[in-house]
């Protein structure tokens, strides 16, 4: 079952969407509780947009992703966002299986949601609230069918994630639902690359390069290409911050209408693992 109260989305919200996407691009199955807490660092054209706090959690194969996302205040002239996801469902090896997802932005005044549910024949119901299009035929049209077996895409990127702590790397396509638009995001993985010490980052060394690239299927507006901006080759850069840490993603650029942006692991917090970058905001 579908029921969509509203569709699409401006191209910077749907950037920042992918960014948040990413920020949870970072967990693997443990059979103990684990719980990692992340911090990424935006910044557009060498200014510091706004940070990305994530907290992934797991036990007894059971998993929950939660993550804020909010602007920098020093652009409350020009914009203000802030967006919060949460997803839980169950690892079973191979197969990532969502059981709840809910995810609430805001853009400057607009605030919108979607909630999505899944039972175990893979059928996906939502519910979204946000404004409504006057014109019913601006969008795609989205196949009901293709929503089965999909999932949201926190839960994407844990799958994604789980492959490269196995060693798999990061080759794959996954069907994916975000509430209101339908599409498969494929990656393919790239030569690794090496990054030197930053006070941005955490994280120095050698990183695995996933591209990704987004195959549009449905809620897209027709006749503009919602991903001009996104049609660039993106590359995340995934690694371990140090020994026994988690595979998380270290690094990203990409071109904006405001300049280039930059995605930077800022802390990284599991047990005794504590690292903060000079800085961090």
């Amino acid at each position: 079952m579908f029921k969509s109260n509203s569709a699409g989305k401006s191209k910077t919200g749907l950037l920042c969407g992918t960014v948040l996407a990413i920020s949870v691009f970072a967990a693997s199955a443990a059979a103990a509780e684990k719980i990692t807490e992340l911090k990424h660092s935006v910044y557009v054209g060498g200014l510091f947009l706004g940070s990305i706090d994530t907290e992934i959690g797991e036990e007894n194969n059971n998993y929950r992703i939660e993550s804020v996302a909010n602007t920098s205040k020093a652009f409350d002239w020009a914009f203000k966002w802030i967006a919060k996801g949460k997803t839980v469902g169950l690892i079973d090896r191979d197969k990532i299986s969502p059981f709840l997802h809910r995810h609430e932005s805001t853009w400057n005044k607009n605030a919108r949601s979607a909630t999505m549910n899944y039972d175990p024949s893979g059928a996906v119901t939502v519910e979204t609230t946000g404004k409504v299009s006057s014109d019913p035929n601006k969008y795609t049209t989205i196949d009901p069918a293709s929503l089965t077996n999909s999932i949201d895409p926190m839960s994407a990127m844990l799958l994604v994630s789980n492959r490269l702590e196995a060693g798999q790397g990061c080759n794959a396509e996954v069907p994916v639902f975000d509430g209101r638009r339908r599409y498969d995001v494929k990656l393919t993985e790239k030569d690794s690359r090496l990054f030197k010490p930053s006070r941005y980052s955490v994280f120095a060394g050698e990183a695995i390069g996933c591209k990704i690239e987004i195959v549009k299927k449905g809620g897209f507006k027709k006749g503009q290409d919602n991903y001009d901006r996104m049609n660039q080759e993106i590359v995340v850069w995934a690694a371990a911050p140090v020994a026994g840490a988690r595979v998380v993603p270290v690094r990203m650029q990409i071109t904006t209408d405001f300049g280039g942006m930059e995605l930077h692991l800022a802390k990284y917090h599991e047990g005794p693992i504590q690292l903060v970058s000079k800085n961090s905001k």
